[in-house]
């Protein structure tokens, strides 16, 4: 038998920002995976075709998203919070009377 403990866990602002950007990661580099597969030479690059006409803005993104991965380690740890304890499933029987 498994019991599941929380504590209480806020989420900032900058934990949201740092959720949204790491997730915008992925899905940008899903795409770029995916696309290779269907067509190598098609850009699905979301953050190059956004910002293509501008590099320095395109290179902050991604330096912004390497960062919220880095903050991502970090904010995992805080959110381990979770604390699973395995119970003798011997004590949880019922004794017959």
């Amino acid at each position: 038998m498994w019991r599941i403990v929380m504590k209480q866990f806020k989420m900032t602002v900058l934990d949201w920002s740092v959720l949204a950007l790491v997730i915008v990661g992925a899905i940008n580099w899903g795409l770029v995976g995916v696309g290779y597969f269907v067509d190598s030479a098609a850009n699905w690059n979301l953050v190059n075709i956004a910002l293509g006409s501008i590099p320095e803005l395109e290179f902050l993104v991604y330096a912004l998203v390497g960062l919220a991965g880095i903050y991502g380690v970090y904010f995992a740890t805080r959110i381990s919070g979770v604390r699973i304890d395995e119970t003798d499933e011997m004590t949880e029987r019922v004794t017959p009377k």
